[in-house]
């Protein structure tokens, strides 16, 4: 963390959600889950919907809706266990709006082992 005390905040360049923290208190570069790319900074949510529409081939046009979808859902659970491998299957299924199963299989996907039970 930085010793700055000045009052700051950062907006997403996607939604445009705004995070700031209050003079006289020691603030982070950035908010946690947040990242800085190409000149803009991007908040966690942002972040999944990103890898979400990076994980949709060119054609998707062409694809049928549910399709899209699972493509989408399933770019969203392998960002979030990429980010945060040692995160439970219970909590990156909630903060993808998907199920333990699905994250269990996502992790087979990609070759990364669940964390050990706390």
């Amino acid at each position: 963390m930085s010793e700055q005390t000045a009052a700051l905040d950062w907006t997403c360049g996607r939604c445009l959600v705004t995070a700031s923290w209050m003079a006289g208190t020691i603030r982070p570069d950035l908010p946690k889950g947040w990242v800085s790319e190409e000149e803009e900074v991007y908040c966690l949510n942002c972040r999944r919907e990103r890898a979400a529409d990076a994980g949709l081939p060119e054609s998707s046009e062409e694809m049928p809706a549910a399709e899209r979808q699972k493509v989408r859902s399933h770019a969203r659970v392998e960002f979030e266990i990429r980010r945060d491998p040692e995160s439970p299957d219970n909590r990156i299924a909630k903060a993808c709006r998907t199920s333990v199963v699905a994250v269990r299989k996502a992790r087979v996907r990609i070759g990364v082992p669940a964390p050990p039970p706390h």
